[in-house]
């Protein structure tokens, strides 16, 4: 099955996201407008780590249609595991993770995937945030991030979760982009904690955020 798509093949060759990214797209943001504020600062080239808030399970697809890039998202390996939705989701670049403990063949392919010149997206807080507002992130960022020397990509997305089909459409769904930024530029040196570069990564997403979807992070002004 690895010619339907890999993560670190370039979007060119993931033929089954250049046939259907285009149209679902349309329909999607058709019938659910989503604004995008801060796409310019997006690197040109080279990879980098997407950083996100997560809220709903549909936050990977919004935030990849605001930008229009290929972004390759560790996907739970149970969802993966049906055979027609595993196949499309596996085609369009992402991979697998085991949820709940440390899965070191995930982490190797997100490393692949920066080595390939690729985008990762990655979500701090391991899962969602049923209540919509910023759990305390984990520290499995801080070892990309370390492990890569990959620049970060805050990315703040907000109502996802009351977005609703309207006459006329309204653009319930906003994408907000940040500056990129290195450990380097938290202050972090190689002793640095874990912990605390995944909590200087996540105000990097809270200052992107409203106050009150800030949670743990709700002290970033």
């Amino acid at each position: 099955m690895r010619w339907i798509g890999q993560p670190e093949w370039p979007r060119e060759r993931l033929w089954l996201w250049r046939l259907g990214s285009p149209l679902v797209r349309w329909v999607a943001t058709t019938l659910l407008p989503v604004s995008v504020e801060g796409q310019e600062d997006l690197p040109k080239s080279g990879g980098y780590i997407l950083v996100a808030n997560h809220v709903t399970a549909l936050d990977p697809f919004w935030i990849e249609f605001a930008v229009r890039e290929r972004i390759r998202y560790m996907t739970k390996v149970e969802i993966l595991g049906y055979p027609f939705v595993g196949g499309i989701i596996r085609g369009i670049g992402n991979f697998p993770v085991r949820r709940g403990e440390s899965d070191r063949r995930a982490l190797e392919t997100a490393l692949r995937v920066l080595e390939a010149g690729q985008p990762l997206g990655f979500f701090p807080e391991g899962t969602r945030s049923r209540v919509g507002k910023l759990r305390r992130a984990k520290p499995g960022i801080a070892f990309l991030a370390r492990r890569s020397g990959a620049p970060l990509v805050p990315v703040g997305i907000t109502g996802t979760a009351r977005a609703r089909l309207r006459i006329p459409p309204r653009h319930d769904i906003h994408v907000r982009v940040g500056k990129p930024f290195t450990l380097a530029d938290l202050g972090a040196d190689a002793n640095a904690d874990d912990q605390a570069i995944a909590d200087g990564v996540m105000r990097r997403i809270a200052e992107l955020l409203p106050y009150e979807m800030r949670g743990e992070y709700s002290t970033v002004h």
